[in-house]
């Protein structure tokens, strides 16, 4: 009888191990995370088909700042403000990063088929050198699997869609197909005299991009 309890207290264990991972995790740094990206979003809008680009994207998680800090990470003076970026008029709200600031994404579903990113900005007036881009690559149970410095960005213009972000970047495309479940866009301005804003980020959920 004790052997039959201890085999059913096993089997109970293992199903629960099983359903655990199969479940999406709740990430302590926010967010929902998927195993291996599975419960991505798989279909999108062409957002920046005005700037040549017909790839459909989807909206990151309060990617528009429209429910202010949530999920967000905001140091050093980053802050969410009142001001839209001018084209899509789906909101009231961006972020501001002055000099010195930082300020990272609620956790993003993006493993191997979403490697793309792309956002709207504005650092008129500003004298600053760039807007610094980089990913941080979460696996299960938020395991930080790497972090990839993506690009940066020209600062002293106005409004207007940046350029395609490859967030897997060229050596560290392998991160997201070794098992990455999410990850967080961080943003950082170099330099002083910084005017950025940021808003509308986006995710290409295209499965054909890496190759």
């Amino acid at each position: 009888m004790a052997a039959r309890l201890r085999r059913i207290c096993l089997a109970g264990v293992a199903v629960a191990a099983v359903a655990a991972l199969a479940a999406p995790v709740a990430g302590a740094r926010g967010g929902l995370l998927g195993l291996f990206g599975s419960s991505c979003p798989t279909n999108g809008d062409q957002v920046f088909a005005p700037w040549g680009d017909d790839s459909s994207y989807w909206l990151a998680p309060n990617g528009g700042l429209e429910d202010g800090s949530k999920g967000w990470a905001l140091h050093n003076g980053a802050a969410v403000v009142s001001g839209n970026e001018p084209f899509l008029r789906s909101g009231s709200h961006s972020l501001a990063l002055p000099s010195g600031s930082t300020a990272a994404t609620p956790t993003i579903c993006i493993g191997p088929n979403n490697p793309y990113v792309r956002f709207f900005a504005s650092d008129a007036g500003g004298s600053d050198r760039g807007l610094h881009v980089r990913v941080t690559w979460y696996g299960l149970l938020n395991i930080v699997l790497g972090i990839t410095d993506a690009t940066t960005y020209d600062g002293g213009r106005s409004w207007d869609a940046q350029g395609q972000l490859r967030s897997a970047g060229g050596g560290d495309v392998l991160i997201p197909l070794l098992g990455s479940t999410s990850a967080r866009i961080e943003f950082t301005p170099l330099g002083s005299g910084s005017r950025w804003q940021v808003d509308d980020v986006y995710v290409d959920p295209r499965i054909n991009r890496i190759g």
